[in-house]
């Protein structure tokens, strides 16, 4: 396939507001060629983000592939050429993104690696990084891949708006691919809070599919344990948790 562009951005909008509040936001950005792939939900036409986004990589031009959701806010300029040319001289690049979480624990838990502030109040939400650092698994709000490599390893079939960054992170060390987090100047304006019941079932299914492989699946969500009986009660109790709280809040 001849690659017309350097990039490909791809965004799955279900709200038209807020998409047209991030391209004005793109608009802004300078040093950049890409392209820009609007995937329209506005009437649930996809059944998860998996899907969506096979369909829109699919009609992509660009060299790299960037999937990034609409409420993500550049802060300067040139915020989206650096983010994009420090992630071009990644070595044996496999996913790379604006935050992510490594393999190592500190006090049994996972980390969270990023620069980018989150919510209306711009909240710092993890250990700041100065460089780029490998870590196990990226965070579904920017990440990028590149496009010859996602021909060969699309998204998979799992179904559900959950843990597709994190699983394409799980396929590419599979791979023997590096995955990177990298400073970003960007605000997700999001409070990131989207761990419903589905993202517990999704998470049982990771563990299920990857556990074998990982000692733990670290997300910037919190730590999935893949080994044993306490790993599976945890993450039980925890589904139910999530059930009782979208039963309360509908």
């Amino acid at each position: 396939m001849k690659y017309t562009r350097q990039f490909s951005l791809i965004t799955i909008v279900n709200k038209e507001p807020v998409y047209q509040a991030f391209k004005k936001n793109l608009d802004t950005q300078e040093n950049v060629d890409y392209e820009l792939i609007k995937i329209d939900n506005s009437a649930n036409q996809f059944d998860s983000a998996r899907t969506a986004y096979n369909d829109a990589a699919q009609k992509a031009k660009g060299e790299y592939l960037a999937f990034l959701h609409p409420d993500i806010r550049f802060l300067d300029k040139n915020a989206l050429a650096d983010i994009l040319n420090e992630i071009k001289k990644l070595p044996n690049l496999g996913v790379a993104g604006i935050a992510g979480s490594p393999q190592q624990l500190v006090n049994n838990d996972r980390q969270i690696l990023t620069t980018i502030v989150q919510g209306a109040d711009k909240e710092a939400v993890g250990t700041l990084i100065n460089k780029s650092e490998k870590v196990q698994t990226l965070d579904e709000c920017f990440f990028v891949v590149k496009h010859e490599w996602f021909n060969k390893h699309p998204f998979t079939e799992c179904k559900g708006w959950h843990f597709y960054a994190v699983e394409q992170s799980l396929i590419a060390l599979l791979d023997h691919k590096d995955n990177y987090v990298v400073p970003a100047r960007v605000w997700h304006t999001s409070a990131g809070a989207s761990e419903d019941y589905h993202y517990v079932l999704i998470g049982r299914q990771m563990v299920k599919k990857y556990g074998q492989y990982f000692p733990s699946i670290n997300t910037t969500v919190r730590k999935w344990d893949t080994k044993g009986l306490k790993a599976n009660i945890n993450s039980l109790i925890y589904l139910v948790k999530r059930i009782i709280t979208t039963y309360l809040r509908n």
